[in-house]
């Protein structure tokens, strides 16, 4: 793969320039902005900030004639992966992970060290030692890092503008030596520090296969290592704040379909659309073995074309019911078993669970409109109960979605169920621990 002459500088003088930092910076921003980059945009990143190579998840492209099976060559794009998202929710601001995963390299990272150092020191020179401990503590594991720069023989750490300074003042509105950044420099520190340990304990991530929305491919598309982007309504609230745009080659991607579509369409361009299809797929399939079943039910006082929060709950065998939280909380866990992680933002919060609770309300109103799903009401005072819609339900045995709902998404329907019972079993066994207990 070719280097680009920023790289060759780079590579020459063994230091990141200004000049450098602010285009490393800027490909960080649009690999943020899409949730992916092509492999020539990515090639300086990875050229520059090498710990990349075990954090990006790269997306196979067509094989050379004369190209090694495996090599870098090999691939189309990179995207990003659950530990580089994670880095992003522990951050205030884009910037802040720009200058965490430029610091990644050890040259851009060593000014830093030295500030957090002189900041140690100087917080080590104060009466309250309570400052000093409140440093160490937002340092996290990175401490590790500044105690190593304080012990070195040749320790001076001082409180000055690095070689960085104006790209830190353009990403943060400050420089990192100043006093009001010092939150910023510790989240930075402990954010790289964590993605460092996780690029020397992994190897580089298996490539998967870009998007194919043809009906052949379709539920192959739901790989370890896929970036799903959030529901419709809360990537546009996400937009207001910061613009994004999803790679639809790369990443499962929601996107416009024509009212006159067919179901295979609808999936295809509406991710969210066969995931919760296929989990009232499963529940009627289960619901047919007469062994248990999976419920997914409405609080009383909701609109059932635009609820706030649904319920996810496994019956037993002898009927007795166990509740597994909202379909958000059911959703996350699945998706983690799959290896398949939310772009933007992950939901591991409580705030980030109700999020998308609200944002699968307008999903769940589509697929009632479309006949995929059915809500059937209850007595007073009781939930009512979403199912999947006969018409649908006959329609999945029948070409041409029968092999798409029957062996090619068998892995994806098995995590389903597998999940449901497991969590089903886990809170079984809570309850009779609690119960010998009291």
């Amino acid at each position: 793969m070719a280097v680009s002459n920023m790289d060759s500088r780079t590579q020459a003088s063994g230091r990141v320039t200004e000049e450098a930092a602010q285009r490393l910076s800027q490909l960080l921003s649009q690999l943020w902005s899409s949730g992916g980059s092509s492999a020539n945009k990515t090639a300086p990143l990875l050229s520059a900030i090498p710990a990349l190579k075990n954090l990006l998840q790269p997306i196979a492209g067509a094989m050379d004639g004369d190209a090694e099976r495996g090599s870098e060559s090999d691939n189309d794009a990179y995207c990003l992966s659950a530990p580089l998202l994670n880095a992003y929710n522990e951050l205030s601001q884009l910037g802040e992970w720009q200058l965490a995963l430029l610091g990644l390299n050890l040259e851009v990272r060593a000014h830093w060290l030295n500030l957090a150092a002189a900041r140690c020191r100087e917080a080590g020179a104060m009466n309250d030692l309570q400052v000093l401990v409140k440093l160490i503590q937002q340092l996290g594991n990175a401490s590790a890092w500044v105690l190593a720069q304080l012990e070195s023989a040749d320790a001076n750490p001082q409180l000055i503008a690095g070689p960085l300074s104006q790209l830190e003042r353009d990403l943060l509105g400050h420089s990192l030596n100043d006093n009001a950044a010092i939150p910023a420099l510790c989240r930075i520190l402990r954010a790289c520090f964590t993605l460092h340990t996780l690029s020397e304990q992994t190897e580089a991530l298996t490539p998967i296969q870009p998007i194919d929305n043809t009906a052949k491919q379709l539920a192959s598309n739901w790989c370890h290592g896929r970036l799903l982007d959030l529901p419709e309504s809360l990537l546009n609230e996400y937009n207001l704040k910061q613009p994004i745009k999803p790679n639809s080659a790369w990443l499962l991607v929601s996107q416009p379909v024509n009212t006159e579509a067919t179901y295979i369409q609808h999936f295809a361009q509406q991710p969210w659309w066969f995931l919760l299809s296929l989990i009232s797929f499963v529940q009627d399939a289960w619901a047919a073995e007469q062994r248990g079943g999976l419920l997914l039910t409405l609080p009383a006082g909701q609109n059932a074309f635009a609820p706030s929060q649904i319920n996810v709950v496994v019956q037993g065998i002898e009927g007795d019911e166990v509740n597994l939280g909202s379909l958000a909380e059911f959703l996350a866990l699945l998706l983690s078993e799959l290896n398949i992680a939310l772009y933007p933002a992950l939901t591991d919060s409580a705030e980030g669970i109700q999020q998308l609770n609200r944002g699968l309300g307008p999903v769940i109103g589509n697929l009632l409109a479309k006949k995929i799903w059915k809500f059937l009401e209850a007595g007073r005072g009781e939930p009512g109960q979403y199912r999947i819609h006969p018409e649908f339900s006959d329609a999945c045995y029948s070409l041409p979605l029968a092999p798409l709902f029957g062996y090619k998404s068998q892995h994806l329907q098995q995590a389903i169920k597998q999940l449901a019972q497991a969590s089903y079993a886990n809170q079984k066994g809570a309850s009779a621990v609690n119960r010998i207990k009291s």
